[in-house]
């Protein structure tokens, strides 16, 4: 398969994704913006979790221009991490009812913890799928520390919703933090092409 059809096949689940999670917030009851005030706690995760999908689109889209070779193991990579994202609208809706209780919190920072896991993973398999000596494995082959601390910090916002729910949601957003610039090394090689 070509990489373009793997590029286009996640492009279109990702743009449902953002539709989803649009289509969950509800409409204000009322005429006045006080009537926001109650779903504030809703809009303020869904452009969080906006941005956690188009952070994860960016670098996606920044993997795949250095990619140059696609196996079996990279399609079932791509998909389960398409997987894992696209159970965010789900999340995201139940923290966003539920900010006082550890339960819907725990839930989206693991949502969170899968999707960083499974884009590790799909970032060694394509390493696998790659030559040692290839530009792929120059820029990603040396481990990703970002992956580390994003899956760490997950981790520890399931683990501190249970002393306060929004914890999770502020640790999850904070694994973003190294995410938000794309590599400046692929740009640079792929301005010198």
């Amino acid at each position: 398969m070509s990489k373009s059809r793997l590029e286009a096949f996640t492009d279109g689940v990702m743009a449902i994704i953002v539709t989803i999670l649009v289509l969950e917030i509800p409409e204000p009851k009322g005429t006045t913006f006080g009537a926001l005030w109650p779903l504030r706690y809703k809009l303020i995760l869904y452009l969080l979790s906006f941005l956690t999908v188009t952070v994860y689109w960016n670098n996606h889209h920044h993997l795949f221009q250095i990619t140059e070779t696609i196996s079996g193991g990279v399609l079932w990579a791509n998909n389960f991490f398409l997987l894992t994202i696209s159970v965010m609208p789900i999340a995201t809706a139940w923290a966003g009812s539920h900010t006082e209780y550890a339960a819907p919190e725990a839930t989206m920072g693991i949502v969170f913890l899968a999707v960083n896991i499974s884009f590790y993973i799909l970032v060694r398999t394509l390493l696998a799928a790659h030559e040692p000596d290839s530009v792929f494995t120059e820029f990603f082959g040396k481990g990703s520390r970002k992956s580390w601390f994003s899956m760490g910090m997950a981790l520890l916002g399931i683990i501190l919703a249970f002393i306060w729910p929004p914890f999770s949601a502020i640790f999850c957003f904070g694994c973003l933090v190294p995410w938000i610039v794309p590599d400046h090394r692929v740009d640079r090689y792929l301005n010198k092409q």
